[in-house]
């Protein structure tokens, strides 16, 4: 495929799509390459963020082809990636990068990241998947997230889809009684549910909340 061009005209340099990207940087078969629905959502989502020197997070880096991806799609970019395992060989010395170990949960491991590169324009959380965990880390870090940024949430329905997830609960219809209007509330749903009042309400300062295919994204209120 030949690389999609970005104002190609007026002399500006090309500009990769993050699917050409992901064919580069993720090995044939990694589990961990994030699906083509998500790519398409980022694409769309980040562009406004290219040629700009901001600061992304991604909690939840495993083998850390993701923190490739980010480096060459906004390559003026802070990156820093979280993750419990040991740093991944193909990150070591990368320039603009930093890797902090440890859980997602520990508000001083997270505040090390925020030490390192907050305010961050961009938080991605591919990490646990856990609601309450999920949780943690978006109140911690919501005050280092800057006006206007992306709090980016991943798997969502991971309580939902897997049996033998931590905070699994089966999703079964129950009748509307009333005026009550019983829905799915458990895992990062439930946590993704307390937001969606958050925002009809006006509270919390965010602007937005928008579901994609297994994502959602946040956007902080300007102020």
């Amino acid at each position: 495929r030949e690389p999609s061009r970005k104002n190609c005209a007026k002399g500006k340099a090309l500009t990769p799509s993050l699917h050409e990207i992901a064919d580069r940087v993720y090995p044939d078969g990694q589990h961990t390459r994030k699906p083509p629905t998500y790519l398409d959502t980022y694409q769309t989502i980040l562009a406004p963020f290219q040629g700009k020197a901001i600061s992304l997070l991604e909690l939840g880096v495993h083998s850390g082809h993701s923190l490739l991806l980010w480096r060459e799609f906004l390559p003026d970019a802070r990156i820093t990636g979280l993750d419990m395992r040991t740093p991944p060989d193909n990150i070591a010395g990368l320039e603009n990068v930093t890797y902090i170990r440890g859980r997602q949960e520990d508000e001083a491991v997270l505040d090390q990241t925020t030490a390192a590169n907050g305010p961050f324009d961009l938080i991605v959380d591919d990490a646990s998947h856990i609601g309450r965990l999920t949780k943690a880390s978006y109140r911690h870090l919501f005050e280092h997230l800057k006006p206007g940024g992306l709090y980016i949430f991943e798997d969502i329905a991971a309580s939902v889809r897997f049996p033998d997830w931590p905070d699994y609960a089966p999703m079964t219809k129950v009748p509307d009684q009333g005026d009550r209007f019983p829905s799915y509330d458990v895992g990062m749903i439930g946590v993704l549910k307390q937001l969606v009042d958050d925002v009809a309400l006006g509270k919390g300062d965010i602007a937005s909340l928008t579901f994609y295919a297994s994502m959602a994204v946040l956007t902080k209120a300007q102020g």
